[in-house]
């Protein structure tokens, strides 16, 4: 229970430094929900992919079963996902910010989002109807991950709350912990394997 506790307050600290960085710039209330929603939205992607590390220890901390604390997280980042991209569009009051731009590179980079977002969606899909698809269904859902990397480059370079240091240091050291997830969970047993 107090384990419970304690994973509880840290993703709760966080949320509110999230919160208090964002609140620092007050906007209009579209560019607020669309600052919102980009922020949140990383966080509970980055949430619902380390969830998938300890599928055991979420059984234990919250007395429920992975999948569900998982497709909870994963349900609120898709969210927040589709919703940044949609304030953004009545801001610009263009649709033109669904558009993928693969040319000049920079330009991709800038955008990754975009295109992470059709990525996102087809791995969620896959999972959600994950019997009804090919058996191997799992590597598609491992689409999380360069959508997760899409994500921080995005953000990273156009973000406008990442000019804070607390906030590059938060963006960096979950990136990294996704890094290591995907590391541990998907090279070391391939190289076991070898």
């Amino acid at each position: 229970m107090e384990k419970r506790w304690h994973l509880i307050f840290l993703v709760t600290f966080i949320a509110a430094i999230i919160a208090f960085v964002l609140l620092q710039a007050i906007d209009t209330p579209l560019e607020m929900i669309d600052r919102a929603a980009g922020l949140f939205a990383y966080y509970f992607i980055f949430l619902a992919i380390l969830s998938s590390e300890y599928m055991k220890q979420m059984k234990k901390v919250f007395g429920q079963g992975f999948i569900r604390v998982h497709h909870h997280l994963a349900r609120i980042g898709i969210s927040l996902m589709l919703l940044h991209p949609i304030a953004f569009a009545f801001e610009k009051q263009s649709i033109s910010v669904f558009i993928p731009v693969f040319y000049p590179f920079m330009e991709f980079l800038e955008l990754a989002g975009r295109p992470a977002l059709y990525l996102v969606i087809i791995a969620v899909a896959v999972g959600v109807y994950r019997k009804h698809f090919i058996r191997k269904w799992k590597k598609i859902h491992y689409l999380n991950y360069p959508t997760f990397l899409l994500i921080f480059i995005h953000s990273w370079l156009i973000g406008t709350d990442l000019n804070s240091g607390i906030m590059q240091l938060l963006w960096v050291c979950m990136a990294l912990v996704i890094a290591a997830i995907f590391v541990h969970k998907h090279i070391i047993p391939l190289r076991k394997s070898m």
